[in-house]
């Protein structure tokens, strides 16, 4: 077939390295230059680590087995240029030579910097950085990628500083160098903080030029190829952080043949009994089906190819329009390739099998003229085979964030045998196998053209705590995706599960935090509803919504975690600085201050070192500390107030800021500036997921209720009844002075026991002076005990104040068959008798 890819070419290698041809047994067999623990089988123009490939056009650059007599005679350098030269034959011709130029210094800088170094495996160092260069080269890099790539290891490994290479080459190889360099081992770092902080640097320098991305990617993946020589702990360490970050970040590159690379290099290590045994399947399926893959690539050129037998009836309308096909489609090139073993080992898995078809194990390419040939090429394929209903995927008109287009169908030939068929124009081809590359020509590098590292750019400077950094990245890097519209057609990606929370702050930060609802297809759903692919989600907003805890268990996408989390931690800040000022001032009260004295911020601050904090975290950090527990209000009482109304912090404050009594009004929350005065407590207090006291269940108070408080370490201030026998238990904890505003109204939870004779007709009279008192009766157990003559009413209802529960229980002391009534505690925690 002129012009295009024809079958599938297997070589099997015996363990002394020679070929032989395929008698269909398949034992284990060796890869040239697989230094892995799990030997794979060797196939024409196949460079990964696959078992067998089913193409005879490479998926990706093969490998150059460079060696140390390469480095000694110049054959290294040799193959690194020429690779240039071959991927840059339109450049000028001055332009080139001093490109080489550069290429020639970076070499001999790089080989003197690695000149004493091996390798775990016993080579030479610098055969590493030749490799990686090399594979830029051959990607069609420019010189300042490929320089680089020398170079990485160098400022890392050696003496070469950074400021070195800029002197050397310039600031482009300079900044691509330093980002890819790791970060200096900071002791008080563990291993996962210096790998996020590590990827947060990576992250920064790869945002203002994605070559450094570029050149990490082929820096890991030439260091997977080698990894057999490295511990088995460090061989799991670096396969899970390949297999969880540098694979799916070359996905999102489009660069697919390193991810499939780099993900059956880390299966290998991570699940070596599953790899092995996905592989003997693969193996024994094609053993079974000898020329299966060929015969499917024949089927597809009978419907494209002219001169080739037709797949089609021959009174099917489409016969004899071979010649107008042609004219359309341009010269078609047909090829297959086998899944990955990590993707296979996955779809066995889902579904429980082994491989029993084709379509279980390979895929096929048919790639054509343009976008339209595409479009003209499936209905063509569609007519000729039939298509499984379904199955059809349209990645030209919503192309993956990673910018692969293709049209995706899967069809049933005449004899069952069901294929999948990937159609493609020539220049999406180029795109899907060399990602971003083959879009770069001699356009600007700046990563932030991608909409994924925009938003990981976007919220990364927001989250502090490493481990949750790079978890978030983690979970944006390895998702499945879902598309979705806006009412004006924009398209946006969420990972799957996402909802409209996600969609919300993907609007603007803004839109998330008052997001109350969401229009979904037109119509109203649920914050928790889970975007489908194709949805156009409209939001509502509201200025009185604001983020709640239970957003962070709706939404999936990072930035929508990382905003919500920052407001969270915002709140519960406040909340903290709110009862540490009121526990300080409770204290700085007993010694006969006034709470003014916590309003100067710098002088507060002054006393943070005696208090075991960090000197620069101010005034409200210390309110802070002593609301989470840290530090204990007695002791910021004692400095506050150390040196009485005539000296000190109090003396210089109270002149300046109290002023006359009779001036003083009560402060904001219904806290007076009298210093005997209690926290009062409002419906703000003490409602809502950040409370700042909580109303114990134990007793359940209710507005009225003599109170005793209890302080406890990151939780806040506890309320409690007197009287109550839990709160007996905690005297011996920090007690908090508390009081009830006088116009609260809350809803409180009461729990009644009422002894009475056992008469027809009086559990309903209770019932009418329940509700003649508006109360409402959640639940009632009655039960009857000794002799059947008497009984217990356990009632658990709903009040508003003491009074309305004191008026109740009046009530029903007068009616006719009670006998006692008493408020409980805790269910069945009165005084009478128990059967």
């Amino acid at each position: 077939m002129p012009g295009g890819w024809r079958g599938i070419a297997i070589r099997m290698t015996d363990a002394a390295g020679s070929t032989r041809p395929d008698s269909g047994s398949h034992p284990v067999a060796r890869v040239a230059g697989d230094t892995g623990p799990h030997p794979s089988a060797r196939v024409a123009g196949d460079s990964g680590p696959y078992p067998v490939a089913s193409s005879i056009a490479p998926l990706g650059p093969t490998p150059v087995d460079l060696g140390e007599a390469d480095l000694d005679d110049g054959g290294a350098l040799a193959t690194i240029v020429a690779e240039y030269r071959a991927h840059h034959p339109k450049a000028d011709g001055a332009v080139l030579e001093t490109d080489v130029g550069m290429l020639e210094k970076a070499f001999e800088v790089a080989a003197r910097a690695h000149r004493e170094q091996r390798r775990k495996s016993g080579e030479p160092y610098f055969v590493h950085p030749a490799r990686v260069a090399t594979t830029l080269a051959q990607l069609g890099l420019d010189a300042t990628s490929i320089a680089a790539g020398l170079l990485h290891d160098a400022v890392e490994d050696s003496e070469l500083t950074v400021f070195d290479v800029h002197e050397a080459f310039g600031r482009e190889v300079a900044s691509i160098v330093d980002g890819v360099t790791k970060l200096g081992k900071v002791p008080y770092l563990s291993r996962q903080e210096q790998q996020a902080e590590s990827f947060r640097k990576m992250l920064l320098a790869m945002s203002e030029d994605i070559r450094v991305l570029m050149v990490k990617l082929i820096d890991r993946l030439d260091n997977m190829r080698t990894l057999g020589h490295m511990p088995a702990e460090k061989q799991h360490r670096i396969s899970t952080e390949t297999m969880q970050i540098y694979a799916p970040l070359s996905g999102r590159l489009g660069i697919e043949w390193v991810r499939r690379e780099l993900q059956d290099l880390s299966f290998s290590y991570l699940e070596p009994t599953a790899y092995a045994s996905i592989r003997q399947h693969v193996y024994q399926f094609l053993a079974a089906h000898p020329g299966v893959v060929e015969d499917g690539i024949a089927r597809l050129e009978g419907v494209f190819v002219p001169d080739r037998p037709s797949a089609i009836s021959e009174d099917d309308p489409l016969e004899g329009a071979a010649p107008w096909r042609a004219e359309v489609f341009g010269d078609v090139q047909i090829r297959a390739t086998l899944r990955p073993m990590f993707r296979l080992q996955r779809r066995m898995t889902g579904g429980g099998r082994k491989p029993s078809q084709l379509s279980d194990v390979a895929t096929f390419q048919v790639v054509v003229r343009d976008r339209e040939a595409c479009y003209a090429a499936i209905g063509q394929l569609h007519a000729a085979l039939q298509p499984v209903p379904g199955r059809f995927r349209d990645y030209i008109a919503l192309p993956r964030p990673n910018r692969y287009q293709a049209l995706h169908t899967s069809v049933i030939d005449r004899s069952g045998d069901r294929l999948e068929v990937q159609v493609r124009s020539a220049a999406m081809d180029a795109v899907a196998e060399r990602g971003i590359v083959a879009q770069w020509g001699d356009g600007p590098t700046d990563g932030r053209r991608l909409a994924w590292l925009g938003q990981l750019m976007d919220w990364q400077k927001e989250v502090d705590d490493p481990h949750e950094f790079i978890e978030a990245v983690k979970a944006d890097l390895y998702a499945d995706e879902v598309y979705v519209f806006s009412p004006g057609g924009d398209i946006f990606t969420f990972p799957k599960g996402a909802t409209p929370i996600d969609f919300a702050f993907a609007i603007h930060t803004d839109v998330g935090m008052q997001c109350s609802g969401a229009r979904v297809n037109g119509h109203l759903v649920p914050l928790r509803y889970r975007l489908r692919q194709g949805d156009t989600v409209e939001i509502l907003t509201n200025p009185q919504v604001a983020p709640r805890e239970e957003w962070l268990k709706m939404c999936v996408s990072s930035r929508a975690r990382a905003r919500i989390k920052q407001v969270l931690r915002q709140r519960e800040r406040a909340r903290l600085r709110s009862l540490g000022r009121s526990l300080v001032e409770q204290e700085v009260a007993s010694r006969g201050g006034a709470s003014a004295s916590l309003d100067d911020e710098a002088g507060l601050s002054e006393h943070a070192e005696s208090l075991g904090l960090s000197p620069d975290v101010g005034g409200s950090g210390i309110l802070e500390a002593v609301g989470s527990g840290q530090v204990a209000a007695t002791a910021v009482a004692d400095r506050v107030c150390r040196g009485g109304e005539a000296g000190g912090l109090l003396g210089r404050v109270m002149r300046r800021v109290r002023g006359p009594a009779s001036s003083r009004k009560p402060s904001a929350g219904g806290r007076g500036s009298e210093p005997s005065l209690p926290i009062v407590l409002t419906k703000a207090l003490v409602e809502g997921s950040d409370a700042l006291v909580h109303l114990a269940p134990c007793c359940s108070p209710v507005p009225g209720d003599p109170l005793l408080g209890f302080f406890e370490p990151g939780r806040g201030v506890t309320a409690h009844v007197q009287g109550c026998p839990d709160a007996l238990e905690q005297l011996s904890a920090r007690r908090v002075h508390l009081a009830w505003s006088p116009d609260i109204e809350l809803s409180c939870p009461v729990t009644v026991e009422v002894r009475t004779g056992n008469t027809v007709g009086l559990l309903a009279e209770m019932s009418r002076v329940f509700s003649h008192h508006g109360v409402n009766i959640k639940q009632a157990n009655c039960r009857a005990y000794g002799d059947g003559e008497r009984a217990i009413n356990t009632f658990h209802a709903q009040v508003a104040s003491l009074d309305q529960l004191q008026s109740l229980l009046t009530a029903l002391r007068t009616t006719e068959g009670v006998l006692a009534v008493q408020r409980v505690f805790n269910p069945g925690s009165g005084t009478y008798p128990r059967p």
